[in-house]
């Protein structure tokens, strides 16, 4: 795997939470006021960081299951999103390593993207708190397609406003539906392994085309040539 060489790359897209920025401990700060608020114990931000891909409701059900309680989950949901809306970059950080790889892939002349199922609003706000609003190249957030990934509307989208093939594409996310969207998209699919991803899982059962555990891992890896 060490030799492995993507090659006629054009495009290299990249999820959000856990891939691109590390947004774990601003949504556990929100969800836990909002726990608190409503006389619930608060979550493990570590242990919380594993469910963010399930998204606010998936969230919220995990918060149930650590209280051993029922949750009003609209209610918690509409309150806990209000709360990250008004704090969604605190904490939030880039991920040690991606300017690095973003550096290298301008270099190349290869474009690149932000593809998640968030929604804008917060997707906005982070980007431009880490300065990236104007350097990113494509941005498709969940609100902008009918089907979220695990669903490939998303990732077909981002190759069809950068005007390429998606065989010319290349997906890197830290969750099992980014490897399904980017496989049901006909492009090659990368794990982040320093995402948010449960050391418990088995990353290898994916199917995924490559595994990195730090985004300089990619560097060298991907060329624009054939």
């Amino acid at each position: 795997m060490q030799k492995k060489m993507f090659k006629n790359i054009h495009a290299i897209l990249i999820d959000l939470d856990g891939t691109f920025a590390d947004t774990s401990v601003d949504m556990c700060n929100a969800l836990n006021r909002i726990l608190l608020d409503h006389k619930f114990n608060p979550v493990d931000c570590q242990d919380l960081k594993y469910h963010i891909s399930k998204g606010a409701i998936g969230i919220i059900q995990y918060a149930a299951a650590i209280n051993q309680r029922s949750i009003d989950s609209s209610l918690i949901r509409a309150e806990f999103l209000q709360q990250y809306s008004e704090n969604c970059f605190v904490n939030t950080k880039l991920i040690d390593g991606m300017n690095d790889l973003i550096i290298n892939i301008e270099n190349k002349q290869i474009k690149w993207g932000i593809v998640t199922n968030k929604h804008s609003k917060y997707v906005k706000q982070i980007l431009e708190g880490l300065r990236m609003d104007t350097k990113v190249q494509c941005l498709i957030t969940g609100d902008m397609v009918e089907n979220s990934k695990p669903e490939p509307d998303s990732l077909l989208l981002a190759c069809i406003k950068l005007n390429i093939n998606p065989s010319q594409a290349l997906y890197i996310g830290d969750d099992e539906r980014d490897i399904i969207a980017a496989k049901k998209a006909g492009m090659k699919s990368v794990v982040a392994n320093f995402g948010f991803i449960n050391k418990n899982i088995n990353i290898n059962q994916w199917g995924a085309d490559y595994i990195i555990h730090k985004p300089i891992d990619l560097i060298d890896k991907v060329s624009k040539n054939e």
